[in-house]
């Protein structure tokens, strides 16, 4: 009696505990109905070959290599990427603080600095609010001058595609010592175009600057509060 080798021993113990025969796990796979006969009792082929292997593991729900002659090598397997979730919108969050200097623009920030995080959220409820999605980041925010509404630690989405202080509300800007956050708003009536830069802790005065002396980075449009 021919002695089996480890791989067609393997196999006939894993088809003793199925469903499947040698003929019907054959047909499974795709092959004629002797190919498992003859590669378990004539050694042709002397080796199944890697689809073959692939779908009997499949099939009986072990590792494919069990079935590969000793002293071959095994193929590297390539890791499984997970298929890109168009459904979700990864925004970066950035650390502004060490690049807040003459003339600091957030957007350039984004563009040259690595993200210190990403976050992640379902793309058509932002798409619902933002034009351009790929315009938004996040960040810190530091110092108490806007509590109680934006307190150290809170994270603020901003819209850094929206860049004129239009309408009024909390912007990101450059206000000529670094950047800040601050509720803006448009002085009516002046010429050339002021703008009053506020902050909500009343510990803080008010103060006007020209609007071509500020670059207004980015509007928030919305914030994370820990509790």
């Amino acid at each position: 009696m021919t002695m089996l080798d480890k791989p067609r021993e393997t196999l006939l113990q894993l088809l003793s505990e199925s469903e499947f025969d040698l003929k019907s796990l054959s047909e499974k796979i795709g092959r004629n109905s002797a190919y498992l006969q003859q590669y378990v009792t004539r050694g042709s082929p002397r080796e199944l070959g890697e689809p073959e292997r692939e779908a009997v593991g499949k099939l009986l729900c072990v590792d494919p290599d069990i079935f590969r002659s000793e002293g071959a090598q095994a193929r590297p397997r390539k890791a499984r990427v997970p298929p890109e979730d168009n459904s979700a919108l990864r925004v970066p969050e950035i650390d502004v603080s060490p690049q807040a200097g003459m003339g600091a623009v957030v957007s350039d920030i984004v563009e040259h600095q690595q993200p210190i995080d990403h976050w992640s959220f379902p793309r058509a409820l932002v798409s619902a609010f933002i034009s351009d999605p790929s315009k938004l980041t996040i960040i810190r925010v530091a110092g108490d001058s806007m509590e109680p509404d934006y307190c150290a630690g809170d994270r603020i989405l901003v819209d850094t595609g929206h860049t004129t202080p239009s309408p009024a509300g909390v912007y990101v800007l450059w206000d000529g010592l670094g950047v800040v956050l601050k509720r803006v708003e448009v002085v009516m009536g002046s010429e050339p175009k002021r703008i009053r830069i506020m902050s909500i802790n009343p510990a803080y005065p008010a103060y006007e600057l020209a609007l071509d002396d500020v670059r207004i980075n980015g509007r928030v449009v919305g914030k994370w509060t820990w509790k």
